[in-house]
């Protein structure tokens, strides 16, 4: 029964034994009131290992979500090492609301003559995509210098996540003929720049420019031209 207590409760951390571990190779943070070892995680982090050294032995709550959304914290679940004994953070909405800063501010209530409630739908779509295909095998495929498979790039043509980075034009009615969906079940002709930003804002946001010129970067520069200019 012991055993099963340890597992379920997490360690409890004080806030004294967090600010002892704020140094390079030795890194705590606080985010909600739960404490991640990032020690090793420092050359990984996308925003480099610095930002991360000058904010250890913190609570970093506010930091973080100023740059991140939540389910980043649940990828990274692997990290945590305990609560914070004077925490009283409740976990934070994941709605497009409770991200203060790191999604469109048209999403956070704010009014916009630009975006939708299509470029809304859109955009969840595309960072579902994003966080259940790309996400998971980025880091790995970016150090090893790994192409996307065969399966990937299908998946990225049929999801739309090719020409919707083409951004407006007469493929996009010509995708939808050929059975390819628009992220949020947006219409061809409803399609405008403002969607193509999105798509390569929310792919943007993996934070690695070697993975994420693999996912078509040179196909979506050259194939514009050769539909407009290049023969049968």
């Amino acid at each position: 029964m012991a055993a099963i207590a340890a597992i379920a409760s997490p360690r409890v951390i004080s806030d004294a034994e967090l600010a002892e571990h704020n140094k390079p190779g030795n890194m705590w943070l606080a985010v909600n009131g739960d404490v991640y070892d990032m020690s090793k995680f420092g050359k990984m982090h996308p925003g480099g290992v610095k930002v991360l050294e000058e904010l250890a032995g913190r609570d970093v709550t506010t930091e973080f979500y100023e740059l991140h959304r939540h389910e980043v914290l649940a990828k990274y679940a692997r990290l945590r090492v305990g609560r914070l004994d004077s925490a009283s953070a409740q976990a934070v909405n994941q709605s497009f609301k409770g991200v203060p800063f790191a999604e469109i501010p048209a999403f956070q209530g704010q009014m916009s003559p630009y975006y939708g409630e299509s470029h809304k739908r859109f955009t969840e779509a595309v960072q579902d995509f994003v966080n259940n295909e790309l996400v998971p095998i980025a880091a790995t495929q970016d150090l090893s210098g790994s192409y996307p498979d065969r399966e990937l790039q299908m998946k990225l043509g049929q999801k739309g996540l090719m020409v919707t980075r083409m951004g407006p034009g007469p493929w996009m009615r010509d995708a939808k003929e050929m059975g390819i969906e628009i992220p949020g079940g947006v219409e061809p002709q409803e399609f405008d720049y403002f969607h193509e930003a999105i798509a390569h804002q929310e792919i943007g946001r993996i934070g690695l420019p070697g993975f994420i010129d693999s996912l078509g970067a040179g196909w979506l520069i050259s194939a514009p031209a050769i539909y407009h200019f290049g023969s049968e």
